[in-house]
């Protein structure tokens, strides 16, 4: 048996590119319905899908409730880590763009990640107290309208990691989806002198 040279060259090429394909295309599926409900599972999150129908506008007077989605949310979960609440969210934020005299355009699409720990059982001090139906005992379910508060505005312009800090919040926060192994991350240093 022979073998061409610049067969095996371009097998050498063209199997690694191949693979790295397929799984760049499987991994968003991969991860909505089989990482991430499994991360939830093994954490006790409460965790959610993008909805078609999400509303564009939400209430910023702390009445933004966990049966609503926020706008253009890929993924979103909710629960503690490490006795503290958390919650994170990827948003997709779609951007039309001419590129032609015709009209025709294309969407560009940019993906931005939050991940938050509350520090206080009262975040904001207290701002959304007076719209509030729990009782706050450090129940995510009770902050979720801080939390959505909080994850709104926190879109970085590059993939590195940005961590903020304030208002009983911390957060890190990047441009880009989520990852098991980011998402595990990022509760760890948020989590580790708290």
């Amino acid at each position: 048996m022979t073998f061409s040279v610049g067969g095996l060259i371009g097998l050498i090429i063209l199997l690694p590119t191949f693979v790295w394909i397929i799984v760049s295309l499987l991994h968003q599926p991969m991860f909505r319905y089989i990482l991430l409900p499994a991360l939830a599972r093994e954490n006790g999150w409460l965790v959610r899908k993008s909805r078609r129908r999400a509303p564009r506008d939400l209430p910023g007077d702390g009445t933004q409730s966990w049966e609503v989605p926020l706008p253009d949310t890929v993924h979103e979960f909710l629960g503690r880590y490490r006795g503290r609440p958390v919650h994170g969210v990827e948003v997709r934020v779609s951007r039309k763009t001419e590129y032609s005299p015709v009209s025709e355009s294309w969407e560009s699409v940019t993906h931005y990640s939050v991940v938050t720990v509350a520090m206080s059982d009262r975040p904001f001090d207290g701002f959304h107290d007076r719209n509030r139906v729990a009782a706050l005992n450090g129940d995510p379910m009770a902050l979720y309208p801080d939390f959505a508060d909080w994850a709104r505005n926190r879109k970085p312009e590059h993939n590195k990691n940005v961590r903020q800090d304030g208002y009983g919040f911390r957060s890190i926060s990047w441009r880009g989806g989520f990852r098991r192994k980011r998402i595990l991350r990022a509760l760890d240093e948020l989590t580790a002198d708290a």
